[in-house]
């Protein structure tokens, strides 16, 4: 898969061209990250890959007419589009339980799917989720000793026991864990542009 495109440049390519390769990326870098708020909202796993496929296609349908040049922020659009998707599907599924009942003359115990703020969820779940995406992308630029040591000390280990194991000096631990965190830092910065 190419490197991430720019957050416009893919949009754009979706909302013109409606091509394949684009909307593969679109669908790479959002899929998940929708489906991880549908199963904050309290969905199984199930609902929420239901609701996924709901959201992509509203969403393939909808990005023609989506203004990129507004001051609205496409995540903020997509968290709405998926928190809609998933009052519709609430609505639709207590609706088939009241029918249910009224058939059988028996209680069907609705999942009980709260929705809690989904904004608040959709900002603290884009952090988690552009910190992966980074953690995994900086991974592959550093050696394996490298990145051990990086996590080994975001462990809680102190400096002088992985100097210890690691049969290096303290200073060069440091020197590891600080590159990796600028790498971390400046790779978060980028996808934050590229992708909100």
């Amino acid at each position: 898969m190419e490197d991430f495109q720019t957050r416009q440049t893919l949009l754009e390519r979706i909302k013109v061209q409606h091509d394949e390769k684009s909307w593969e990326d679109f669908v790479h870098y959002y899929r998940h990250y929708i489906y991880i708020i549908c199963r904050r909202m309290n969905l199984p796993h199930h609902d929420s890959e239901e609701i996924v496929q709901q959201v992509l296609v509203k969403l393939w349908e909808k990005l023609p007419e989506f203004d990129l040049d507004s001051r609205k922020r496409f995540r903020g659009w997509l968290c709405t589009v998926t928190g809609n998707c998933v009052k519709d599907y609430i609505r639709k599924q207590k609706s088939l339980q009241k029918k249910h009942e009224a058939v059988t003359d028996e209680k069907c115990p609705l999942q009980k799917a709260s929705l809690p703020d989904i904004e608040a969820i959709a900002e603290k779940e884009w952090q988690n989720y552009v910190a992966s995406l980074a953690l995994e992308k900086v991974k592959k630029n550093f050696s394996k000793q490298v990145f051990t040591i990086f996590e080994e000390l975001n462990k809680g280990r102190s400096r002088m026991e992985v100097a210890e194991e690691h049969k290096l000096p303290p200073n060069t631990i440091s020197v590891y864990k600080k590159r990796v965190v600028a790498a971390l830092c400046s790779e978060i910065r980028r996808l934050e542009e590229e992708l909100s």
